[in-house]
């Protein structure tokens, strides 16, 4: 499946788009809210300015991916592969980032007030420049989830 069949497959009311292959994809400024990307492979994938809203992408490969200024709120990415990824400024606001890869991603700037993450996740975040609003309800989501 081509960028264009699957946003033509989008706006016609598909949503389930999990396991596809979409390395480095060029989806820009797409609006794609709600949209189910499990397993799927966005690895140097460019998706700056992207509205992800609410998106599934447990289990995402987004390594070296571009997510610069990208609406994640909400955004389910449990286990993803966020190794290397570009995030600054990035709109994290209540994602849920449980056990997500993150080593050497650029938080610089990005907005998690609310995720999900574990301690040792919120520490790197907060050291990579993250904003952290309330870090007290980052890790009492996250305790929640375990528990």
């Amino acid at each position: 499946m081509n960028i264009n069949e699957m946003i033509e497959r989008y706006a016609a009311g598909e949503r389930d788009f999990a396991d596809a292959d979409l390395r480095g994809a060029q989806l820009i400024g797409v609006a794609l809210s709600g949209i189910d990307l499990r397993r799927a492979d966005l690895g140097a994938a460019i998706l700056n300015l992207t509205d992800l809203w609410g998106a599934d992408l447990t289990g995402a490969d987004l390594e070296r991916a571009s997510l610069r200024r990208a609406d994640l709120r909400r955004v389910r990415l449990t286990g993803a592969n966020l190794q290397g990824a570009d995030l600054s400024y990035a709109l994290l606001v209540g994602a849920d980032l449980t056990g997500a890869t993150l080593r050497g991603a650029n938080l610089s700037h990005a907005n998690l007030y609310g995720a999900r993450l574990s301690p040792s996740q919120l520490s790197a975040a907060i050291e990579a420049g993250a904003r952290v609003y309330d870090p007290a309800l980052s890790e009492a989501r996250y305790l929640v989830s375990v528990c």
